[in-house]
């Protein structure tokens, strides 16, 4: 029982490292992809790309979600309002655990708008217009002004989750080839009042190489499914993993419990680039035994 439990445990892994690499055009190297999260959240996703009702394709038309023509149609009211918060410093780095690697650098500023239903007072009192326009549009549950600094880039990554797709508006940006989005190696220029949507789960990747700050409407959007429970278990399941690491833009002392715990994530991380930095064969010596010491501990629990 327990070879069997064990051959099982391996098959999956590598179904799931294959899932990754062959719907894409483009990857990490294999090396990166066997520890890479992406290749753990396929069980997690699958049901979201089986069950979907738009395209799993990289990019998603807009014809599928005609609500968000009103936030499209209004872009210059949520512009003035995202310049206005950039003018008076509101769009800054942030201490929210799941987008802790963004900021560093001071490469990415943002300012969280909508959060599920975690309300975020700063939002309503600063961006009164776009949050009423956020108000109409009840498939958007995390929506922010997100700031990609000058000269600064976002190296390739996966979001986690597939149950929502990537819905982004341009709205001061350098309308230059110079500033784009790569999503599945396809570059999209950002252009004023233009949007995309994307599955996020792709390998994706964002530059800035002017000499202007690009700011954008950057959203999650529910993705269609076929069976309305798995849907629903799904945005339960967002609504509260996103509860966790609720904060507000203004006050510091509003913060979900998920980010003052993940202070021990972080300086786990932290530890693990210094080894890396050090010694790049101990790095991989050290993070291989922590994945077979905690797949380890898994199959001895299960058996």
């Amino acid at each position: 029982m327990g070879l069997w439990l064990i051959v099982a445990v391996v098959l999956a892994y590598a179904g799931c490292i294959m899932f990754v690499r062959y719907r894409s055009s483009v990857s990490f190297p294999l090396s990166r992809q066997l520890t890479d999260f992406s290749t753990f959240m396929v069980p997690f996703n699958l049901p979201a790309y089986l069950l979907s009702r738009v395209p799993t394709t990289p990019r998603i038309s807009a014809d599928h979600f005609p609500e968000l023509r009103l936030i499209e149609d209004n872009w210059e009211v949520i512009r003035d309002e995202a310049l206005a918060l950039y003018e008076h410093g509101h769009i800054a780095a942030k201490d929210d655990l799941p987008a802790s690697s963004f900021y560093k650098n001071g490469r990415w500023k943002s300012f969280y708008l909508k959060l599920y239903d975690s309300d975020i007072p700063s939002a309503r009192a600063l961006a009164p217009n776009t949050m009423a326009l956020l108000d109409k549009t009840p498939t958007i549950n995390i929506a922010l002004f997100a700031m990609l600094m000058p000269g600064k880039k976002l190296s390739n990554h996966h979001d986690p989750f597939a149950y929502t797709l990537r819905y982004s508006l341009g709205l001061s940006t350098p309308n230059s080839e110079d500033c784009a989005l790569v999503v599945d190696g396809e570059h999209y220029t950002w252009r004023d009042g233009q949007s995309i949507i994307f599955d996020e789960t792709y390998f994706h990747s964002a530059h800035n190489r002017t000499d202007v700050p690009r700011i954008i409407l950057m959203t999650d959007v529910d993705r269609p499914l076929h069976l309305r429970w798995v849907q629903r278990a799904y945005f339960l399941f967002g609504r509260f993993f996103n509860s966790l690491f609720a904060i507000d833009n203004l006050d510091s002392q509003r913060s979900g419990i998920g980010n003052r715990l993940g202070k021990g994530v972080l300086a786990y991380s932290a530890l693990l680039k210094r080894i890396k930095h050090r010694n790049r064969s101990l790095y991989i010596v050290t993070k291989w035994l922590i994945l077979l010491g905690l797949l380890g501990l898994l199959v001895w629990r299960i058996a």
